[in-house]
């Protein structure tokens, strides 16, 4: 059994920030001058680990967490069709809907809250877009899983059905772990999150 990896705090100001051009991931061009927007360019990017033009040996992964990314979309643009193999991937939604489409024949919007999982295994191919009129923003997480060539599958949860408010609400689990959490995934990791109030405290 691998040791257990120290808690790490890392502030904003430490995150690798990534804003690519539009026509790389299918999108038109930016509308800077769209009220509804809140960052120029289609997608600002905050990378915890190494990831796309960010290389850094240093900051590769924490244990089985290889891809932290936190992604602000602006509305109407998004992430055109691209595989994945060899994946456990895990999005939770902070704001707006995030539409996702896949190869296995899944289409669905996720609101504020919710968490989509997919086992990307022997390979899958999907698209993730901003199909309203507000900014999304969503974290996207990618561990490495307990083995390779596992069946590719897909599974979201409400966040209506996540009591997180005020509490650490533990989200994702594994599959061999006896915990009771709505996401299980194929990989020693847990997930957990709080909405917290002003004034309001809470431990883990």
């Amino acid at each position: 059994m691998q040791a257990r990896k120290k808690l790490r705090y890392i502030p904003n100001k430490m995150l690798a920030v990534s804003e690519p051009n539009p026509m790389w991931f299918g999108n038109k061009a930016n509308e800077p001058n769209n009220p509804k927007w809140t960052n120029k360019n289609w997608l600002k990017s905050r990378f915890h680990f190494s990831f796309a033009e960010y290389s850094n040996y240093e900051n590769t992964n924490f244990g089985v967490l290889r891809v932290m990314n936190d992604d602000l979309v602006q509305p109407r643009r998004g992430f055109g069709s691209h595989p994945h193999r060899n994946a456990e991937i895990v999005t939770y939604v902070v704001q707006g809907k995030l539409t996702h489409q896949d190869s296995m024949g899944t289409k669905e919007s996720l609101g504020r809250g919710s968490i989509q999982f997919m086992t990307a295994g022997t390979g899958v191919v999907h698209s993730e877009h901003n199909l309203d009129d507000e900014p999304l923003r969503f974290i996207q997480m990618w561990l490495t899983p307990e083995r390779s060539g596992l069946k590719p599958n897909y599974g979201s949860m409400c966040g209506s059905k996540i009591d997180s408010k005020n509490r650490w609400g533990h989200l994702v689990s594994s599959t061999s772990s006896k915990a009771s959490t709505p996401v299980k995934i194929h990989c020693d990791a847990n997930i957990v999150s709080a909405h917290i109030s002003c004034y309001c405290h809470s431990s883990w």
